[in-house]
């Protein structure tokens, strides 16, 4: 089940767009996180080809941010990701529930302490790590 990071960031962003969801990179970030996050939980699977890492504002998809950041426009990667109903439904349940926190208010969430991020970062002494979909999935079970 596997899609293309870029291809679901710009699902995301379309997604909010249309419902008229503030975002910029970081929380893109973070939404795409939290559906990372809900399709290990739910479906033991992973939800895109890049793993999370645990940068200092929290996790980030490096691929998405670097295009992001590079000035380029993420809506126009794909306008709807080819996936099952299912997926999409659990991506517009995660924008539907989260989309409406800050940036700020999500990357707080990230860093809660016993957070995959945190753990990651000031448990195993790994920051800029790979956050394991292990951490993710016990996490978003247990607390989403």
């Amino acid at each position: 089940m596997k899609y293309f990071s870029l291809n679901v960031a710009s699902h995301i962003a379309n997604v909010c767009e249309a419902q008229n969801i503030t975002y910029n990179n970081t929380k893109i970030q973070k939404l795409l996180y939290c559906c990372y996050g809900c399709s290990l939980a739910m479906y033991n699977k992973r939800l895109c080809d890049e793993y999370p890492r645990a940068w200092q504002f929290g996790p980030v998809f490096p691929r998405v941010f670097s295009y992001i950041k590079k000035g380029h426009n993420i809506l126009t990667v794909c306008q709807k990701l080819d996936a099952p109903m299912d997926i999409l439904a659990l991506i517009d349940e995660v924008i539907n529930t989260f989309g409406r926190h800050s940036a700020t208010a999500l990357s707080t969430w990230t860093h809660k302490e016993g957070s995959p991020w945190d753990i990651v970062v000031n448990a195993m002494n790994d920051p800029n790590g790979i956050i394991p979909d292990d951490l993710i999935a016990e996490y978003f079970i247990a607390n989403v």
